[in-house]
């Protein structure tokens, strides 16, 4: 309602109204008509209507608000951070044929089902029908097992779970094509070939995420820290643990690290033994246990209300292949404390209406050697692709070894507010279809091999998140 309009309703049953009792009634959506019936209810009526009074008549919504919004912040507390899917320790492969065949076909059946979401595949078909039908208009999903150039285009060889067939996919179609990724396909069949005439994906939905939480809280993002390396940056390290401690910095980033509430770390926790050629002569500290035992030491020195979350990478003693589990109990027993969380990799993770997917990122590599203008430098191009493929690493054979789990823990199946990754030492963040894309940095200084891998660190520079609004900041140390 107008101010007019409320003065007017007011001057209509014999109240005059107060400019701020009509900002009060604007600010807090109150009908007039409940001012009115609780005004016509009091033994001595007012000549005019003032805040004061409003004040006073509407105090108990105002302590109802205040109860509910309480209620939700105990719910939060309580319930505030929450493993919603992971590997965890338990392992369901085998190494057998047959559990490759289960992991492939969870990712089908998965992603298919997200496809047939999508307007553009209603009413599609499987692969056996369509080889039976003449030549119209048809789609179809599948998964593919080849890719081979074709004049001005590819041809896929692509299969679901009861048929294979050949698609001609013409370059200005489709030019973004990878091994094993899952895809919709409109077109038409010609003879024993499927001519495509678009590609369709899984991708995300377009969405405004509104998953905040009530109160200005932090979340921060490191990842790489590569404890047991003589590249490791220990002046820049203390100067941020000395910054998480409230010591140093300007007066707003001192009152974000007051606030910051959990640190997610991406991988690569220490440096690792035997992980690439000649990194002996790179190594601080020899010893794998001695590592983690020196990351605790630095970890041990952060706030204590700060929960740190810890996943593993491709340097850290775990098994290689995707997805890893948490570090084994014999690490764990050096972090001291209930503030210590040990989780897969991949893994999803809930704080307040928050979820975050943490990864830590060896797939990049293989999105930007096989998909043309991505760089491993620019790694947020490429959690993009992942995003709209629903699947952090679809390459079988690829430089990212995969485990044959029996459910692929790969397939983006709920889509995250924050998306976080490390592995390439890039600090950068950016937002895709509401999703926040983060990568979270590192705590190393170029190595030798990592010159030859054209790796281009860019360390020391942690990204945090205001979970109250999914605003995001680097900070250079």
């Amino acid at each position: 309602m107008e101010e007019a309009k409320i003065v007017d309703f007011f001057q209509r049953n014999g109240f005059l109204i107060q400019q701020e009792a009509i900002e009060f009634i604007l600010k807090k959506r109150i009908d007039p008509l409940d001012c009115l019936e609780k005004i016509s209810n009091m033994k001595e009526k007012p000549l005019a209507i003032s805040v004061d009074l409003l004040n006073e008549l509407f105090k108990e919504i105002r302590k109802e608000q205040i109860e509910k919004r309480e209620e939700r912040k105990r719910e939060i507390k309580e319930e505030e951070f929450k493993i919603i899917k992971e590997l965890g320790e338990k392992t369901n492969c085998s190494g057998k044929v047959d559990d490759f065949l289960e992991l492939f076909k969870d990712r089908f059946f998965k992603i298919r089902e997200i496809i047939k979401r999508r307007q553009e595949m209603r009413g599609c078909l499987n692969i056996k029908r369509v080889k039976k039908r003449g030549e119209e208009d048809v789609s179809i999903i599948g998964i593919i097992r080849d890719i081979r150039q074709a004049k001005n285009g590819f041809i896929l060889d692509i299969e679901d779970d009861e048929d294979s067939i050949s698609v001609y996919v013409p370059k200005d179609v489709d030019s973004s094509i990878m091994n094993d990724e899952v895809i919709g396909i409109n077109g038409k069949k010609n003879k024993d070939l499927f001519i495509a005439k678009n590609i369709v994906r899984p991708e995300i939905p377009i969405e405004g995420r509104k998953n905040f939480l009530d109160e200005e809280k932090y979340v921060l993002f490191i990842s790489d820290l590569h404890v047991g390396s003589k590249n490791f940056l220990e002046k820049k390290w203390n100067h941020f643990v000395k910054w998480l401690n409230g010591e140093n910095g300007t007066e707003r980033q001192k009152e974000v690290a007051r606030k910051i509430r959990y640190v997610i770390i991406s991988g690569d926790l220490v440096e690792g033994i035997g992980i690439y050629p000649n990194q002996e002569k790179d190594l601080e500290i020899e010893d794998i246990f001695e590592q983690y035992k020196c990351l605790s030491e630095k970890l041990s020195q952060f706030p204590p209300y700060i929960k740190v979350i810890l996943q593993p990478g491709n340097h850290d003693a775990v098994r290689p292949p995707l997805p890893q589990p948490p570090l084994e109990r014999e690490i764990r027993q050096f972090f001291e404390g209930k503030n210590f969380i040990f989780v897969s990799n991949p893994c999803y993770l809930k704080i307040g209406n928050a979820t975050i997917l943490s990864y830590h990122g060896q797939s990049i590599q293989d999105f930007a050697s096989v998909l043309p203008g991505l760089n491993q430098n620019n790694p947020t191009k490429i959690m993009r692709e992942m995003l709209r493929r629903r699947h952090l690493a679809p390459i079988y054979g690829g430089l990212t070894s995969l485990a044959p789990e029996r459910e692929d823990y790969l397939v983006v199946d709920i889509v995250p507010d924050i998306f976080v990754t490390g592995h390439v030492h890039v600090s950068c963040i950016e937002s895709y279809r509401g999703v926040i894309l983060v990568n979270a940095s590192a705590w190393q200084k170029q190595t030798d091999y990592q010159r030859t891998m054209n790796l281009l660190p860019d360390p020391a520079k942690p990204v945090v998140v205001n979970l109250a609004n999914f605003k995001g900041s680097i900070i250079s140390f």
